[in-house]
């Protein structure tokens, strides 16, 4: 058990029979009658709703322990994702929702870290930024405006904009949040 102060972000709690993942979580310290507080915004692990919770500084929370498994990814069935363990060949199915935008740059074998709850995972984390191959995009063109923009297919089918100098096989980092062009890879 902690006090509810000492919850950071990441971390997993249980709570009123739920288990949730730490989003945000915020200490106001009030002031006059009015106490200090802390503000939870928590995601459901089996729903993926979000909440938002208040609680005294020193009110008491269940702190769950999660295990870092080192996954490398098989395939997709659907909203489901498989990876397997490299070191025992154990499979792991995994809900597609816990990669969020990444699941679109995911590439075959690719290892990835699996948090788990028990048997249960409960988050993958993944990179912020991701190189892709450029496999086909116009010629490239130097000396012009660098606010202009061509369209470029990637090596994973997907289509994005990219700066007029970037040719064909050139690879190039996207940031995955927003599926833009950030920067050519060196």
């Amino acid at each position: 058990m902690a006090v509810a102060s000492d919850i950071r972000p990441g971390q997993v709690i249980h709570s009123n029979g739920r288990t949730y993942r730490v989003l945000e979580a915020d200490t106001h310290l009030g002031g006059g009658r009015m106490g200090a507080l802390v503000k939870l915004r928590l995601e459901d692990i089996d729903t993926g709703g979000v909440t938002e919770k208040r609680l005294r500084p020193e009110e008491k929370v269940e702190v769950l322990e999660l295990e870092k498994r080192n996954l490398s990814y098989l395939y997709s069935d659907g909203e489901t994702l498989y990876f397997m363990d490299p070191s025992t060949y154990e499979q792991h199915a995994v809900p597609g929702r816990l990669l969020g935008k990444y699941v679109d740059f995911l590439k075959d074998g690719e290892n990835l870290t699996v948090e788990f709850l028990g048997e249960s995972p409960v988050r993958v984390i993944t990179p912020k930024m991701v190189e892709l191959k450029v496999a086909q995009t116009g010629p490239p063109q130097h000396a012009h405006e660098t606010s202009v923009w061509k369209e470029a297919i990637l090596e994973n089918g997907m289509k994005i904009q990219v700066p007029l100098f970037i040719a064909t096989g050139d690879t190039i980092i996207i940031d995955v949040d927003s599926g833009k062009y950030h920067d050519r890879s060196k």
